[in-house]
Order: structure tokens, then C-alpha cells, then sequence
């Protein structure tokens, strides 16, 4: 089942697997989640308390869920356009069938979902890392929304399980039983070292191997639909898609702007947003 090679050359760009937090001096450490200290203070108290209490549907410790709908939505919309685009691979690549059978798509999809799960074929770079990797994108919608590891993998199996592997990718083939279990459990472990690699980076000033190029482009892949999502506010030069705290500007939030530089080269720094 492939979900674009293209995309797991990200992980050559990635610098050092990062575990370090944002340094005591820098105020990003408060507000990159999206909430305030004290929220913060709270949702730390509660992963003490309930590590596995999952507050997905009735957040009570700061977790923006405001935002975390609203990127829910964005990512039903991008899962819609990278469906279309696997389905124009060659089948020998993509394992799709591309056929709508004889009683139609629908029939189809109810066809699939009936016979799966199974073991699948794929090749094991499409199981193993790929599945995993698009397992950290959902699980970093809910982790920068200000939810526990646990909430952001209880997120991630549900997007993993009735979103694609039982919704969108059901209408071209069997659900699998690796994809059920390693997109979100791989999912947590990527995801969870792609949200301090990133906070790493922003405390770094934007920079990978001293490059705001690389720090860019590194940003994008740890966090595809946020930076998505202000992208789509750089280019129409309107919060189209507005932040629950205000954060999209012509100006980097967290850092000073070098004279001459734009605003896009700083995609993926200001992540938290809400339609």
C-alpha cells in the first residue's frame, strides 16, 4: 500500500533525533502546544495522575480542541488528494485496484471491509516506515493540540483504523493487519520524536545544518498539514485559516524577521490554528 515514496525521503533530512526541550529562556516552550503555562502545568499534573485517561471528546486540562478539529478537517481534505494521487499509480506499485467491480464503488468498499482484515504483500518499506511515518502525522494534530501521549495515540489509531484503512484505502483494497497495529504504534514513536525534533529546531532558530532552507523543508515533513495549513495563509495573504491565539502574521511569530526574507520561509513555525 503505498502512500507516496516521495515522501519518506523526509527522513534523510531530519537532523539529530532530538529529545531536548526548548531551553528555560525561550517563551515558545509555553505556547507551542497551542496553551497557556498553567494549562500546560495541568495536563502535566493529569498525565501524572491518569497516564491512560483519554480526554479526546471532553478536554479538561487546556488541550485546544478547537484546533484539533480544525485540523482534522484539513486532513480529511489532504487524505482525499493523496488517495487520488496513489490511485494513479501503477498498480504494481500501489497495490490498488482500480477497478469499480461489478456492483459499483460502494459495493465495493463493503466487499473489502467484510474480507479484512488480512496480512498483506506490500513491500516492508511501505509497512515499516512509511505507515508509520503518516501514523506520527496523526498523531502530532493531537499532541501540538495540547493532548497527552495518550490522547495523541488514541487519535492516531482511530484516524489510522476508520479513516484510512477501513475509509478511503477500503474502496481500493482489504484493510491490513500490519497497517492496523504499526501505523499507530510507529506512529507514537516517530510522532513523539518528531514534536521534540521540532520544538528543537524552533528553539534553533528556524535552522537545520545552520540552513533555514533545511529548517523549512525539515518542518514541513515533521508536520505536513500545519505547515499546509499556513501555507495556505501565505499565499492568499489572509488568515483563510485563523488561530485560536492570533499567531498568524506577515512575521515570524517566535523569532525576529531578517530584513529582505518572507514570511514563507518560515512555514511551519506557527503551527497552532483553527478554522
Amino acid at each position: 500500500m503505498n502512500k507516496t515514496s516521495i515522501l519518506l525521503s523526509a527522513l534523510l533530512l531530519f537532523p539529530h533525533a532530538a529529545s531536548a526541550s526548548c531551553p528555560e529562556s525561550s517563551s515558545n516552550c509555553d505556547t507551542f502546544s497551542g496553551s497557556s503555562p498553567e494549562a500546560n502545568m495541568e495536563q502535566i499534573e493529569q498525565e501524572k495522575e491518569s497516564p491512560y485517561k483519554i480526554t479526546l471528546w471532553n478536554p479538561k486540562h487546556g488541550e485546544d480542541k478547537d484546533r484539533l478539529w480544525s485540523q482534522t478537517k484539513l486532513m480529511f481534505g489532504l487524505g482525499v488528494g493523496v488517495a487520488g494521487f496513489i490511485a494513479l499509480l501503477p498498480p504494481d506499485i500501489s497495490n490498488w485496484d482500480r477497478s469499480d467491480g461489478d456492483d459499483g464503488l460502494a459495493k465495493k468498499w463493503w466487499d473489502n471491509v467484510r474480507a479484512g482484515p488480512v496480512w498483506d504483500e506490500d513491500v516492508w518499506t511501505i509497512n515499516y516506515i512509511g505507515h508509520p511515518y503518516f501514523g506520527g502525522v496523526y498523531y502530532q494534530v493531537a499532541r501540538k493540540s495540547g493532548y497527552s501521549q495518550w490522547d495523541s495515540f488514541s487519535y492516531s489509531a482511530l484516524m489510522s483504523t476508520f479513516y484510512w484503512e477501513y475509509g478511503l484505502e477500503a474502496f481500493a483494497e482489504v484493510p491490513s493487519i500490519q497497517d492496523l497495529v504499526v501505523t499507530p504504534v510507529g506512529g507514537w514513536i516517530y510522532g513523539e520524536w518528531a514534536h521534540q525534533t521540532e520544538k528543537d529546531i524552533i528553539a534553533n532558530g528556524g535552522t537545520v545544518w545552520g540552513s533555514k532552507g533545511w529548517g523549512g523543508i525539515s518542518l514541513f515533513f515533521l508536520d505536513p498539514v500545519g505547515s499546509i495549513g499556513n501555507g495556505i495563509n501565505s499565499m492568499l495573504g489572509k488568515d483563510v485559516i485563523n488561530t485560536g491565539t492570533g499567531m498568524i502574521s506577515p512575521h515570524p511569530t517566535y523569532f525576529e524577521a531578517v530584513a529582505g526574507e518572507s514570511y514563507g520561509d518560515y512555514w511551519g513555525v506557527d503551527m497552532v490554528f483553527t478554522f
